[in-house]
């Protein structure tokens, strides 16, 4: 998860399987776009899929810095399984779980998708540094 409009490097790509460019912040998410690429569960997916500031109020603070909740936040990766099924990925390295802040934006994703009742399988993905 990574804060919207935020300065950053995209990398953007044609996506088959969206039959669209598809734009990532991240080497590992480039290359975890490779794999649902060619994922026979996955019908389509969308990148950097932007979070309703209107909905953060039911995401609960405990333990999340309240600027947190200033911020325009974007999902990593939303995907929409053959089997109508919905469900939410966020790309990290194993450095990014050494900072509480990384943990904390992990802990917000979660926390916002889990009272949604279309998206039940919230994951987070560890890819090696410049996989």
């Amino acid at each position: 998860m990574d804060k919207a409009g935020g300065k950053r490097r995209d990398i953007s790509f044609r996506s088959d399987k969206n039959g669209k460019v598809a734009c990532v912040h991240s080497r590992e998410a480039r290359e975890y776009a490779r794999i649902l690429e060619t994922d026979d569960t996955v019908e389509r997916y969308d990148t950097c899929h932007l979070l309703d500031r209107e909905r953060y109020q039911f995401v609960n603070p405990i333990d999340i810095r309240k600027d947190y909740f200033d911020v325009e936040w974007a999902t990593d990766f939303l995907l929409y399984f053959v089997d109508g099924n919905i469900g939410i990925r966020e790309i990290v390295t194993e450095t990014m779980l050494s900072k509480r802040a990384n943990i904390e934006k992990l802990e917000f994703s979660r926390r916002y998708w889990s009272v949604s009742e279309a998206v039940k399988d919230w994951k987070i993905v560890i890819m090696k540094k410049g996989e």
